[in-house]
């Protein structure tokens, strides 16, 4: 029987460091006219909207769609700018591993605070974009748990409810949270923004620091 299997991107099939959030940052930047417009704000595991009105608030601005759907406009110009670039490099061999998934008979899935755009951008540099068919994104709510949700609405609609076993992979503490809120199985990975002690505090069914240590889980 298949596993029903969400990753998370950054931290987690993406490389998370310092260069990550670049495109973002410029985006930002431009939009309100100012340099490190996003010091102090912590992106990690939220969604790209959310991590938008935060900095409003912190720059003294009411939040409009009129100014997300402006920014949005910025954020495409970068994320085409930097796009042959190596501001998003393949984390811990996450795209074997992904590739061999896709041979199985397991339905993959995302689970994202990012915007399908910024995901599709990410994933065709790191060349798995291909592999997921469907996912939740930062468009289909403010919060990871509302995401998760309409990510997994979406996962039954694509694909029926033929799984038995439901997987979260993700670098970060709420990736646990969200697993338990779907009541599926996690896999902590030791990459992202959480430290391993931090995450086993939580007690996620797997911790690992590189997908080939759950290669028999899978395949």
């Amino acid at each position: 029987m298949s596993k029903l299997i969400f990753f998370d991107i950054n931290g987690t099939i993406v490389k998370r460091d310092e260069r990550t959030d670049i495109p973002y940052k410029k985006a930002i930047d431009s939009f309100l006219n100012v340099k490190d417009g996003m010091d102090g704000v912590d992106t990690s595991a939220r969604s790209d909207k959310d991590v938008f009105i935060e900095v409003l608030e912190i720059h003294n601005e009411t939040f409009s769609e009129d100014k997300w759907k402006e920014f949005l406009k910025l954020y495409e110009e970068q994320l085409k700018e930097f796009k042959e670039s190596d501001v998003w490099r393949e984390n811990v061999h996450s795209k074997t591993f992904i590739n061999e998934l896709y041979k199985t008979e397991h339905k993959l899935s995302l689970i994202t605070g990012e915007l399908s755009i910024g995901a599709k951008y990410k994933l065709e540099k790191i060349g798995v974009w291909k592999y997921f068919k469907t996912g939740g994104f930062g468009e289909d709510g403010l919060k990871r748990f509302d995401i998760a949700e309409t990510a997994l609405k979406k996962a039954k609609k694509l694909y029926g409810e033929d799984f038995n076993e439901m997987y979260i992979i993700g670098d970060t503490i709420l990736d646990i949270k969200t697993a338990r809120h779907l009541g599926a199985k996690v896999i902590s990975i030791t990459t992202g923004s959480n430290s391993k002690e931090e995450l086993e505090k939580l007690n996620p069914d797997y911790i690992i620091d590189n997908f080939k240590e759950i290669k028999d889980l899978f395949l």
